[in-house]
């Protein structure tokens, strides 16, 4: 008689999506006898909460061993939450056998930022985590990187998220909350058990801007809904800011396709001021891995100051990852966008708002507005208004500062801007005077990858030898987004706001924030959140702090029509920053549209300089009124 019996692999749990922690296994006898060359059937539901098999359906079939021992390959739950049996059987067995399984609905989410850490130093940091709908914390991956200075994880295996819980505060701005994570790296955190804490800001359910806000590091980034393809492919734009080997600054940007595991047709552009200096133009290939579990892989193949660069990447969907380079010796962190499947020209550049600024090492920023023309031509011309300070050349262009020049773009995205630096009537940006822009599908929304509304744009990183003080500009990047709507009257309703400072008040540190809150038309902008100052560079008691308030009266500048300041006494920006009154900030904004804007601190004393977005906030949308109802969106559930 033949039976067959379920071995220790029953019952098991997995958040939808991921493998479950142990394959399937049976032992199959006849007459009491261990039977090998059994053919042995797995079933799962064939709708529902289920999962499925290494082959990608929910059968499978395997042959018993000598032992009479038949394992399933490792099976992964799929994305409906829920109890369910997978049953299996042999032939000859009076009935099959039942392995109990248990899908965790949870959204998972792709994280990425870049600050100063407890060493003073750079550091980057992207991941994969996922949390159930009550907000706790399942699992995850992460790679932080600050080049050396004693905090980084493990290569090739990174660190594992063990745990932790997403909590929205009652009384807290809508989707302001935080998110603790337990890794297995216990150089990190305060109490160097491992503990993270970050500040999340939601904009929408699938889209949050994200401080690090514990007091051990701070830095600015964002985290998204994250959708896993099977494989990466096509045509993608990048650009990274970090250091190199030598503790500097340094950026780099271009262009790539993937293949399956191949990477041709790269193009990279690198900016090192200690190293290589600047390089353009250069071309690499390399390998790419498939994406684990969480959307994790490798990148190999690219140079940059004459060494390999070793990058992961985290899938935030097939159109958007991020990379971060995990070297020993060197770090930086950025994104890759899909180009999408057409070709470019110079009139793939319209009307747009650029930003861009360097990091903690090498502190300047810029932010501006354009129009084009002669796109025909080759190079086509631009014209616009830009603001930049530069605190570390001691260079701050004038209010406004009108700006020109050509720019070129090639088929394949990967092109350059290069400002006028000799008309009288143009003052320029000071050092700033070159960037190289690389393309992207004209679908995506760079600040928010799974927004059904794009424009695309390109990456951006600054590309300067410093022609005015003999200073280069390494470290900065930044993106292009297209201008579709200036009007004032659509600069109103919710906003949830970002800022990255970098400063010299006392220490040449970095502080940054998230917000929410109201622009009401022709009116102030309120907006109430979190601040992570773990240098205490605006003078308060505390590394992190809550319910501090932001306040200024953007004025709408008439003659450019899309710009707006809030500098000089009442329109400044007031500050409350750990319930003491704190530094007035001159800003000036441009609007890309009513829905995304981007603001910086040009202070023309050169004691700080911070960029960041604001972008719209759709009302009743947040993930913070649905988790206090227990009831936080499920993976999958409401994804584009």
């Amino acid at each position: 008689m033949v039976g067959i019996t379920a071995n220790n692999s029953s019952p098991q749990s997995a958040p939808s999506g991921k493998p479950f922690p142990s394959s399937l296994s049976v032992t199959v006898t006849t007459s009491g006898v261990r039977t090998g060359g059994e053919r042995v059937t797995f079933t799962a539901p064939a709708s529902g909460p289920s999962g499925t098999f290494a082959n990608g359906t929910s059968t499978e079939s395997d042959i018993t061993d000598s032992d009479g021992v038949a394992t399933s390959s490792p099976f992964t739950a799929n994305e409906v939450g829920g109890n369910y049996m997978v049953m299996a059987g042999v032939q000859g067995a009076p009935s099959p056998v039942s392995f109990k399984l248990t899908n965790i609905a949870v959204t998972s989410y792709s994280f990425y930022m870049s600050g100063q850490d407890a060493s003073f130093n750079f550091y980057a940091l992207a991941g994969s985590v996922a949390i159930d709908p009550t907000g706790n914390v399942i699992a995850g991956e992460q790679d932080y990187n600050d080049g050396g200075a004693g905090f980084a994880s493990p290569e090739p295996a990174g660190d594992t998220i063990t745990g932790g819980t997403l909590t929205f505060p009652s009384g807290s701005p809508s989707g302001q909350g935080t998110l603790t994570l337990k890794t297995n790296n216990t150089t990190l955190g305060v109490n160097a058990d491992g503990t993270e804490v970050f500040g999340v800001q939601f904009v929408n359910p699938n889209h949050a801007l994200i401080v690090q806000f514990d007091g051990f590091a701070t830095s600015s980034g964002s985290m998204d809904v994250q959708t896993l393809p099977s494989t990466l492919n096509g045509a993608y734009a990048f650009a990274l800011s970090g250091l190199d080997s030598s503790f500097t600054p340094v950026s780099f940007g271009g262009v790539l396709s993937v293949n399956g595991t191949s990477i041709s047709n790269g193009i990279v552009d690198i900016n090192d001021a200690e190293d290589l200096g600047l390089t353009t133009g250069t071309a690499f290939s390399g390998k790419i891995s498939a994406p684990d579990a969480f959307g994790r892989g490798t990148i190999k193949g690219l140079r940059v100051a004459g060494a390999p660069v070793l990058l992961n990447y985290y899938v935030v969907g097939p159109k958007a990852i991020r990379l971060i380079d995990v070297d020993a010796s060197d770090s930086a962190v950025g994104s890759a966008f899909s180009q999408g499947t057409g070709t470019f020209s110079n009139a793939s550049l319209g009307p747009s708002v650029f930003a861009i600024a360097g990091n903690q090492l090498f502190q300047f920023g810029a932010l501006g507005q354009f129009t084009t023309s002669n796109t025909s031509s080759s190079p086509a011309g631009f014209s616009g208004v830009a603001d930049e300070s530069e605190p570390v050349n001691g260079v701050v262009a004038p209010l406004a500062s009108k700006i020109n020049g050509t720019y070129s773009i090639g088929n394949n995205g990967y092109g350059s801007l290069t400002f006028n630096t000799t008309n009288p009537n143009y003052p320029g940006l000071g050092d700033i005077t070159s960037f190289g822009i690389y393309m992207t599908d004209p679908t995506l929304n760079l600040n928010d990858p799974n927004s059904k509304t794009g424009g695309g744009g390109a990456l951006v990183v600054d590309l300067d030898g410093g022609e005015l003080t003999g200073i280069p500009l390494p470290g900065g990047a930044g993106v292009i987004i297209p201008q579709t709507d200036v009007a004032t009257a659509d600069f109103a309703g919710n906003y949830v706001a970002g800022w990255q400072n970098f400063n010299n008040m006392g220490c040449g540190c970095e502080f940054d924030m998230i917000a929410q809150g109201t622009m009401v038309a022709n009116g102030p902008l309120s907006l109430t959140g979190l601040v992570s100052d773990p240098f205490f560079s605006n003078g308060t008691a505390d590394a992190t702090s809550s319910a501090n308030t932001f306040v200024g009266a953007p004025l709408a500048d008439t003659n450019h029509p899309g710009r707006y300041t809030m500098t000089s006494g009442k329109t400044a920006v007031a500050t409350v920053i750990d319930g003491s009154a704190g530094p007035k900030f001159d800003m000036v904004l441009y609007q890309a549209s009513g829905t995304q804007l981007f603001w910086l601190d040009r202070d023309a004393s050169l004691t700080t300089v911070s960029l960041g977005p604001l972008e719209q906030q759709p009302s009743g949308t947040t993930p913070a009124a649905r988790n206090r109802a227990g009831r936080l969106q499920r993976r999958g559930a409401t994804r584009p």
